[in-house]
């Protein structure tokens, strides 16, 4: 895409990032229609950690409010000047507003779009590269006044101490950006997600949330090379089939479906900073655009066929959801004693 986004420092637990991740785009077909995500055992069973609210663009706004009015209580309380940051949000993205359209990952959605990088639905609705340079944090020109060391304490007081160099480069290495969050942001961050997030930090079930890490970085890896394998064996031929299929389509040299979208991603970073992270950004021509997404929409199109001949979706779902009931089954004691601990709703899936 030609707008930039920004990710917030304080982030869900790495865990709830694999959940989300395996339940998104699961649908396991390659039609047109909008179908609903199925839950696996392991995510019905840690379903009661949370309120069940629907997340909508509303209630991640006023969430947002909510976090940033605590964090201006908790850093004037500590001396500093802060101004809620109501821009410091996201966007929350319903498939309902899209379900007249093709699925996202399908050879429908792959033939209008691609994947989604220089066009998709919706995004015309979303701000342009200028509006974005317009969103400044209203505490900017704040910190700009104080000196160096003011600086430092008050990024410390906001955000807690930072990792060290050394410890930023092992965690970039590793591909785990996982760490303690602390600070005013991270205490109005519990106060307002409650007991889930207070549960992922309650040092009496470390060790599970340790393994079940474990179990994802097992069946997607730990995100350190887009581009590789799955390590679980099943998925990893999935892959390999995958593979000799988009080779057979004229696509040599993707591992997954992942690298072939991350290859695209990789392809369209470099387009827009032609001179590396360091160089500037630029605006690419329309010819160009058009250019680049031919190319996105012939390997997109190769990906999804590819993956509706071999029913990947509907494979991995299956596998995943075996070695979830797997996972439900050996932990159930520790699970059972987390929910009754941080449940929000004491019955189970």
């Amino acid at each position: 895409m030609s707008r930039r986004t920004t990710m917030k420092r304080a982030a869900l637990p790495a865990l709830a990032i694999a959940s989300a991740l395996l339940l998104a785009g699961c649908s396991g077909g390659g039609d047109a229609k909008q179908s609903e995500p199925e839950e696996g055992p392991l995510a019905k069973y840690m379903a009661p950690l949370y309120d069940g609210e629907e997340y909508t663009q509303e209630k991640m706004d006023a969430d947002n409010k909510k976090i940033e009015d605590l964090v201006a209580k908790c850093m004037t309380k500590e001396g500093f000047e802060y101004t809620p940051n109501l821009q410091n949000g996201g966007t929350v993205f319903s498939s309902e507003e899209e379900e007249d359209g093709p699925e996202w990952g399908s050879v429908e959605f792959a033939e209008k779009y691609g994947y989604g990088f220089i066009d998709s639905p919706g995004m015309e609705e979303m701000p342009d590269e200028g509006d974005m340079e317009e969103m400044v944090d209203p505490n900017q020109e704040y910190i700009e006044s104080l000196s160096e060391s003011e600086a430092e304490a008050y990024n410390e007081t906001l955000y807690g101490p930072q990792p060290t160099e050394e410890e930023w480069a092992e965690m970039e290495e590793s591909g785990n950006y996982d760490y303690e969050q602390s600070g005013c942001y991270a205490d109005a961050q519990k106060a307002v997600q409650g007991k889930s997030m207070q549960a992922y930090e309650d040092p009496e079930f470390a060790d599970l949330f340790a393994a079940q890490q474990e179990f994802y970085t097992d069946i997607y890896g730990d995100g350190s090379d887009m581009n590789a394998v799955s390590p679980n064996d099943d998925i990893a031929k999935l892959d390999r089939q995958w593979a000799d299929c988009m080779a057979d389509a004229g696509f040599d040299g993707f591992t997954s479906p992942n690298s072939a979208s991350n290859v695209i991603s990789e392809e369209y970073n470099a387009l827009q900073m032609p001179d590396g992270e360091d160089g500037e950004w630029v605006e690419l021509s329309k010819e160009d655009q058009k250019k680049f997404q031919k190319r996105e929409i012939e390997v997109a199109v190769a990906d999804a066929t590819c993956k509706k001949q071999l029913k990947y979706e509907d494979a991995v779902m299956k596998i995943t959801f075996a070695l979830e009931q797997k996972f439900v089954d050996e932990h159930k004691s520790e699970l059972d004693a987390l929910l009754a601990k941080y449940a929000t709703d004491k019955k189970k899936g």
